[in-house]
C-alpha cells in the first residue's frame, strides 16, 4: 500500500513538476539561441549559488519540518506553533543573510568580476531570490506535508509562467519598443543577463503573494525548546546539505577558476547548457523526493519502511535506467533543446544522466538514517562527496575541462551511495534486490552498447535501430516483471472514464 500511494504521490508531483520543467525548457531553448556562450556561462555562474543559499538559510528545516508535523498528533495548535517557529527561524536568517550581501557587495563584486562575470545588480538580486525562496521553501513543506498537491502544482506553474512571460517581454519585445516613452524606464542599456534575475525576482514575489493562505495560524514567535529539537535533527542535515550543493555548484565555480580567460565562460555555459538535457533524469528525482519525503519520514512502521524502501529502490532504478536510455537512444533530437554553439558539448550528457541516476539512488538510501534520526551520517557521506568532488575537479579540468567536470560529477555520486549503502547495511540493513538493480544496469548498458556499436550514419536509420532497442528494453521489463500491459492499459482508460 505504501509504494502504491508514494507511486500515485509522484505521479501527482510529477505532472506538475514534468509541466514546470518543460516550461522552463523552453526558456533553455530560448536563451541558448539569443546569448551567447559566455553570456548563459554567467547567467549559470549566478545560478550556480542560489541551491547553495538556500540550503544555508533552511537549514536543513524543512526535512524537520516533515519529520516533527507527524508529531503533532494532529493538533493544529502544535502544528501552527512548528509552522510560526520553522518560518521565524528562516525569515529572520534570510534578512540578515540579504543584510550581508548588502554590506559586502563590493568584496563579492571584486571576486565575480576576477572571474568575468561581476555585475553588482545581479548580485543584490541574486542575494534578494536567495532570500525569498528561502522564505516560500516553508509554505511549500506545509503543502507537501497536507497532501494539498492542487495549490502546489498552480503555484509552481504561476511561477514559472510569470518568468518565461517577463523573459520574453525582457529580451524579445522591450529592445523593440524602448523608445517608447511608458517602456523607456525600463530599459538599461548592456544589462545583458540582468533581465534574467529581474523576471525570476518578480515572479518569486508573486509566489509569496500566492503562498499567503499558508501562512495561516502564523505568528512570528520561535519556541526555544521545539527549536532546539529541530535543529539537532537537522544541522546534521544542513551540513551534508551544504556539502551536497557544494557538489553541485562548485564544477562551475573550478571551470571558471581554472580555465584560460578566453574560454572559463563559454565553457561554464557549454555545460550549464548541456546539463538541462541531462537534468531530465533529474526531473524524475525530484517528482519523487517531494512524494517520498512526507511518506518515509512521517510514523511509519519499522518493518513497513525497510519493505516499501528496497521495493521503492528497485523500481526506481527500472525507471531510471529507462530515462537514461530515452534520452541516450534519442540524443540526435534532443540536441535541439540547445542552440548550435552548445552542443559541441552533448558527448558528456551519458555521463551527466549517470550522475544524476547516482542521485536518485543515494536520495533513497537517504531515508533511513532520517528514519532513525542519525543524520550524523549525512555529514560524514557529503564531506566524503565534497573531497572526491573538489579532488576530482582540480585533477581532471586542466586535462579535459568540462567534460573533466562531468567524470567528476559521477565519481562524487557514486561515492556516497557506496558509501551509504555500506552504513546502511552495518547499522540500519535494508534487503535491497540488488540482483534486479544489476540485472537492470547491466541490460541498460548492453543496450546502450548496442546502438553506440550498430549506429548508422543514416539519421532515420540510427533512430529506427534505436527506437527498436527502447521497445527490447520495455518488452523485458514487462516479462521479468510479469506485468500484464493490456490489463494495465485498460485500467488505467477505466479510470479515467469514471473521473468524467
Amino acid at each position: 500500500m505504501i509504494v502504491k500511494k508514494l507511486a500515485g504521490q509522484t505521479m501527482t508531483y510529477g505532472l506538475s513538476t514534468i509541466m514546470v520543467k518543460f516550461i522552463n525548457y523552453a526558456l533553455t531553448i530560448y536563451f541558448t539561441r539569443i546569448l551567447t556562450d559566455s553570456q548563459y556561462g554567467v547567467q549559470s555562474f549566478y545560478y550556480a549559488f542560489i541551491p547553495f543559499g538556500l540550503t544555508v538559510l533552511t537549514m536543513g528545516l524543512e526535512t524537520g519540518y516533515f519529520r516533527f508535523v507527524g508529531k503533532c498528533d494532529g493538533s493544529s495548535e502544535n502544528s501552527d506553533r512548528l509552522f510560526s517557529t520553522v518560518l521565524t527561524t528562516v525569515a529572520m536568517a534570510s534578512l540578515l543573510f540579504f543584510v550581508s550581501v548588502t554590506l559586502f557587495l563590493e568584496p563579492i563584486y571584486e571576486y565575480t568580476a576576477s572571474l568575468g562575470a561581476g555585475s553588482r545588480p545581479i548580485i543584490m538580486m541574486c542575494g534578494a531570490l536567495i532570500a525569498i525562496d528561502a522564505i516560500s521553501a516553508i509554505p511549500y513543506a506545509r503543502l507537501r506535508a497536507e497532501e494539498r498537491t492542487r495549490r502546489f502544482v498552480v503555484t509552481k506553474v504561476a511561477n514559472v509562467l510569470i518568468n518565461v512571460g517577463l523573459c520574453l517581454f525582457f529580451y524579445s519585445v522591450l529592445p523593440r519598443v524602448n523608445h517608447i516613452e511608458a517602456f523607456a524606464w525600463m530599459w538599461i542599456d548592456n544589462f545583458g543577463v540582468g533581465y534574467i534575475f529581474v523576471a525570476n525576482l518578480i515572479a518569486s514575489l508573486a509566489t509569496i503573494a500566492m503562498l499567503m493562505p499558508q501562512f495561516r495560524g502564523f505568528r512570528p514567535r520561535i519556541d526555544r525548546r521545539l527549536l532546539g529539537s529541530l535543529l539537532i535533527f537537522s544541522a546534521p542535515l544542513l551540513v551534508s546539505g551544504l556539502s551536497g550543493t557544494a557538489n553541485e555548484f562548485i564544477d562551475r565555480q573550478l571551470l571558471a577558476a581554472l580555465l584560460p580567460p578566453e574560454v572559463k565562460m563559454s565553457s561554464v555555459g557549454i555545460y550549464s547548457g548541456v546539463m538541462k538535457i541531462a537534468a531530465l533524469m533529474y526531473l524524475f528525482i525530484q517528482m519523487y523526493r517531494f512524494a517520498a519525503e512526507p511518506l518515509f519520514l512521517a510514523n511509519i512502521k519499522r518493518e513497513d519502511f525497510k519493505t516499501a524502501n528496497a521495493e521503492a529502490m528497485k523500481f526506481f532504478i527500472i525507471v531510471s535506467v529507462g530515462i537514461f536510455l530515452l534520452i541516450t537512444l534519442y540524443i540526435d533530437l534532443f540536441q535541439y533543446f540547445l542552440g548550435p554553439s552548445f552542443r559541441v558539448g552533448m558527448k558528456i550528457v551519458p555521463i551527466l544522466l549517470l550522475s544524476n541516476m547516482m542521485i536518485g539512488i543515494y536520495v533513497n538510501l537517504s531515508f533511513w538514517y532520517k528514519v532513525t534520526e542519525r543524520t550524523i551520517f549525512a555529514v560524514i557521506i557529503s564531506l566524503a562527496g565534497l573531497l572526491v568532488t573538489i579532488s576530482l575537479n582540480l585533477l581532471l579540468i586542466p586535462r579535459l575541462g568540462y567534460e573533466g567536470s562531468a567524470w567528476a560529477r559521477l565519481g562524487c555520486e557514486s561515492c556516497m551511495v557506496v558509501l551509504s549503502y555500506v552504513l546502511n547495511q552495518h547499522y540500519y540493513p535494508i534487503k535491497y534486490d540488488l540482483r534486479s538493480a544489476a540485472f537492470y544496469m547491466a541490460l541498460g548498458g548492453v543496450i546502450y552498447g548496442l546502438s553506440v556499436l550498430l549506429s548508422p550514419d543514416d539519421t532515420a536509420l540510427r533512430l529506427t535501430l534505436n527506437t527498436l532497442l527502447m521497445a527490447l528494453f520495455g518488452f523485458i521489463f514487462l516479462k521479468k516483471e510479469r506485468i500484464d500491459a493490456k490489463a494495465m492499459i485498460t485500467a488505467i482508460i477505466n479510470k479515467i472514464k469514471n473521473k468524467r
